[in-house]
């Protein structure tokens, strides 16, 4: 039994810049990851040249769309554990106009020399840090407001792009904050302290983005050390059904809400689907063994708070079938294309179409996947029928064809036996005449 959304949807609800921050662990917010693509900051635009990001066993180049919709071949990011890629060095802008305000200087991180007793330990690092990387690992675009942060500060899309940079310098901060230190709670306070100036000139607007970011559970989540009690006042009682990974955690985010919490679970143990099988000295995981895509998961977050070491995969992942000899490369590849194409157009739902959302109902990945395999199908159906339906026209030129040999044949047949006839009816030639001499 997985965590019901009874649980999850009162996590959901979006609350104004107004409301008072609540010290607690939160749920993501299944809008946060939905652009406004009106509210557009230009920036310096930026080349990289990190590895792949993966979405499947082999690395293969990340594929962006532009602000204006157009498809531009970047420099892929590291992608998932399956990878193994080295991300070294600090990521540096073409040269260009600054923008305006000037951003905070971050602390530079030159990259490390490799001990020659082996590869850095954490190659993952670099981009767990700057603001670029904290919006990322965030699930959030680093230049634009996403629709839930313009619900919840309209008074910020009304002062312009001024402005608009500000709240996004500090709230990418506050992201920065948070990732590089999350077994700790990312209090207002500490957050003030370590913003850099100009941008913690409006300790009003840092509180209403800690707020924000705690309520939506981008920062102070998962299993850190509290540096504020819980609220000792209970809301509202819920009961969340099924104990697996979101249900727990459902039922955790809700508790540090301020909520009296029931967990109700079927089976005699906790988990869902995540489950180890252990027989004397063997050991077997049943499900959650694999991580893929480490970049924007909270996951990677989790294993850092809980010190759980991610060890990656050889990039090389030979795929066997039912029989146990292994596929064909030339038909791995192929199912390897359709499915990062697959992911490509669902990211481009999402980001440039903004489909997020479907009956007021937010639309999941799987769900994208699923009617983008159906519209595919229809459209290979469509094809099917159109060149069925070539086929019976040009069958039924054929039979027409035929229908018209047969009667020419029995034509020729006919004037045939007329002919014998009138050659087997002719009658004799008449003697010539005799002359009298």
């Amino acid at each position: 039994m997985n965590g019901t959304a009874a649980a999850a949807g009162q996590t959901r609800e979006d609350t104004g810049p107004t409301m008072e921050a609540v010290e607690t662990v939160t749920l993501i917010s299944d809008d946060s990851d939905v652009e406004m693509t009106d509210i557009t900051v230009k920036r310096p635009s930026k080349s990289e040249s990190d590895e792949g990001r993966r979405t499947s066993r082999r690395k293969k180049v990340k594929v962006g769309y532009g602000d204006n919709g157009a498809k531009t071949n970047t420099g892929t990011r590291p992608g998932s554990a399956c990878e193994g890629a080295d991300a070294s060095g600090d990521r540096k802008p073409e040269p260009g106009p600054k923008p305006d305000p000037p951003t905070p200087k971050s602390k530079k991180r030159e990259p490390e020399e490799k001990s020659a007793t082996g590869p850095d330990p954490n190659p993952y690092q670099e981009l767990m840090t700057g603001l670029e990387g904290a919006a990322f690992q965030s699930r959030l675009p680093v230049d634009k407001m996403t629709a839930a942060e313009a619900v919840c500060f309209p008074h910020i899309i009304k002062h312009g792009l001024v402005t608009q940079r500000m709240f996004l310098n500090v709230r990418n901060r506050i992201l920065q904050m948070w990732i590089e230190e999350p077994t700790v709670q990312l209090t207002y306070e500490n957050a003030l302290k370590k913003m850099e100036s100009p941008f913690d000139s409006d300790p009003s607007l840092v509180r209403k983005v800690h707020a924000f970011l705690e309520r939506h559970g981008f920062i102070n989540f998962g299993i850190f050390e509290r540096l504020k009690p819980l609220p000792v006042k209970k809301h509202a009682k819920v009961i969340v059904i099924g104990a697996g990974i979101s249900g727990l955690a459902a039922a955790r985010q809700l508790q540090q809400f301020g909520f009296d919490v029931i967990v109700l679970e079927a089976r005699d143990r906790v988990g869902g689907r995540i489950a180890t099988f252990r027989k004397n000295a063997y050991t077997a995981d049943l499900g959650a063994m694999v991580v893929t895509g480490i970049w924007g998961n909270p996951l990677t977050i989790l294993s850092k708070q809980t010190g759980m070491e991610m060890c990656p995969i050889k990039s090389t992942c030979p795929l066997y079938g039912a029989g146990g000899k292994p596929v064909p490369k030339h038909k791995d590849d192929m199912v390897e294309r359709e499915f990062n194409r697959l992911l490509e157009a669902t990211s481009y739902l999402s980001h440039q179409l903004d489909f997020n959302y479907a009956g007021n109902h937010p639309v999941s990945l799987g769900q994208a996947l699923e009617w983008i395999i159906k519209l595919q199908e229809k459209h290979v159906k469509e094809k099917q029928v159109q060149h069925l339906g070539g086929i019976i026209g040009w069958q039924q030129k054929l039979l027409a064809n035929q229908n018209q040999l047969v009667e020419t044949l029995a034509r020729i047949r006919d004037l045939k036996a007329k002919a014998q006839h009138l050659i087997d009816t002719k009658p004799p030639k008449p003697p010539p005449p005799v002359k009298e001499g």
